[in-house]
């Protein structure tokens, strides 16, 4: 009895070594094989995604023999005086290789769940932005729609909104590239801007960093969310899966990381009571997650390209997509059907914006054009923007990256890739562009 006991015991332990084994070298694939060979970019014809697709080889035939590391066409290029070597630009470690042949000789046993992981960020040494280069790439509205903060390049502008002339009351500096994604905490006492494996949260009334936090991010902050306790924040490499975090905002501690998207994320939004939040993906998709479970409670699937923009109505009933297939989507949350579609096939549409009363959303695009869509109606299936009532901007000859509208619709502000931040009344009508401190009178 005692042996049987033992040799249960040994199985389950080589079970355990063989696992691990798998996923050491499911990782070294993950991290060092995957950016050449996926959808979209299979050099040599290679996919290395789902073990289907990898055991059906490539152009060059099969990858892999299991078993047999030393006849595996991609053992074989792993090796010092492989020709041409694999990966092109950095060669493996013996230790890594060894990882690779080893688990090849051991049946090449696929584990999927390795593909659901985040991968390790890869240090990265970053230089100054050119100066020329200054694009304002995000935008956000104090909760009380007295502040706007904006990235522009590698700082953070906050303008007072309650004077006239609209003056920059604080310059955050903290960033060494461009600043992509900005949110303010609920409460408006703090505001949260992502760069390059970088989050900072900024006490804005000190005018410095209240926190800072990396370490455990992969590439650009995409896209930021935050509650008056939690932080939600969207990494991933270039072209890799898309993430999404979740940090304590008091103490700074990641809370959890889940794989949210094939793709890069590039769009967060949370509902207004901070119970769901919503992204929106390279891969086409939009989710919606419990913000507190992170449990997946819908997908909106409909565009044909890029999902770069969400928005919630003030119920958090319906949804806006905007996407770079050049169409905006209004969608039922709970029968993820597609109540109004909104545009004309011309541009595509950067950003989307809705009023917290549900009222007015309003669009941009690269053309530098602009909308405000309200009393939208679910359309017949033949209706498109003739859904209800469309207020156009008057268009500017920039390309619109990023939209905000106060609450009470009487100002628009959409930054552009060419460094401004541009103004429209209530009425479409356009009213000037944000001064930088340098340019203030």
């Amino acid at each position: 009895m005692k042996i049987a006991h033992l040799l249960i015991a040994l199985v389950g332990l080589l079970v355990s070594a063989q696992a691990a084994d798998s996923k050491a070298a499911l990782r070294l694939l993950r991290d060092e094989c995957l950016g050449c060979h996926k959808p979209g970019k299979a050099k040599g014809g290679l996919l290395l995604t789902t073990h289907e697709k990898m055991m059906q080889g490539g152009d060059s035939g099969m990858a892999i023999v299991p078993g047999k590391a030393e006849q595996s066409l991609l053992y074989q290029l792993l090796l010092p005086d492989a020709d041409p070597q694999m990966p092109p630009k950095k060669a493996l470690s013996s230790e890594a290789v060894a990882v690779v042949k080893a688990w090849i000789d051991a049946g090449a046993v696929w584990d999927s769940t390795v593909f659901d992981e985040a991968p390790k960020p890869r240090p990265v040494k970053l230089s100054g932005l050119p100066e020329t280069y200054r694009p304002v790439l995000s935008l956000a509205l104090s909760p009380d729609n007295q502040s706007l903060a904006v990235a522009r390049g590698p700082t953070v502008f906050v303008f007072d909104l309650s004077r006239p002339e609209r003056p920059v009351k604080s310059k955050l500096e903290g960033h060494v590239e461009a600043i992509q994604s900005l949110a303010w905490t609920s409460d408006g006492r703090y505001l949260v801007s992502g760069g390059f494996q970088k989050l900072i949260l900024w006490d804005v009334q000190l005018q410095a960093p209240a926190k800072t936090l990396e370490g455990t991010l992969m590439g650009n902050i995409t896209a930021v969310a935050a509650t008056q306790a939690h932080l939600f924040a969207a990494d991933g490499e270039a072209g890799g899966a898309g993430f999404i975090r979740k940090f304590d905002l008091q103490s700074g501690k990641l809370m959890a990381t889940w794989k949210a998207h094939e793709d890069n994320v590039l769009a967060l939004r949370l509902s207004s009571r901070g119970d769901r939040l919503l992204s929106g993906g390279a891969d086409k998709l939009a989710r919606l997650w419990d913000a507190e479970s992170h449990a997946l409670m819908a997908s909106y699937e409909g565009h044909t390209n890029h999902v770069l923009s969400v928005a919630f109505n003030k119920e958090a009933t319906q949804i806006a997509t905007a996407g770079a297939d050049r169409e905006v989507k209004v969608w039922d949350v709970s029968s993820r059907e597609q109540d109004v579609t909104l545009g004309d096939k011309k541009m595509v549409f950067t950003g989307a914006a809705w009023t917290p009363d549900g009222k007015s959303l309003v669009i941009v695009t690269d053309k530098g054009s602009g909308s405000v869509h309200s009393e939208l109606k679910k359309h017949d299936g033949a209706q498109r923007s003739e859904t209800g009532k469309t207020l156009k901007l008057t268009s500017v000859n920039e390309s619109l990256t990023s939209v905000v509208i106060t609450d009470d619709s009487k100002w628009i502000y959409a930054g552009s890739f060419e460094g401004n931040v541009h103004i429209w009344d209530g009425g479409g009508k356009p009213a000037g562009v944000l001064m930088w401190p340098n340019e203030q009178r």
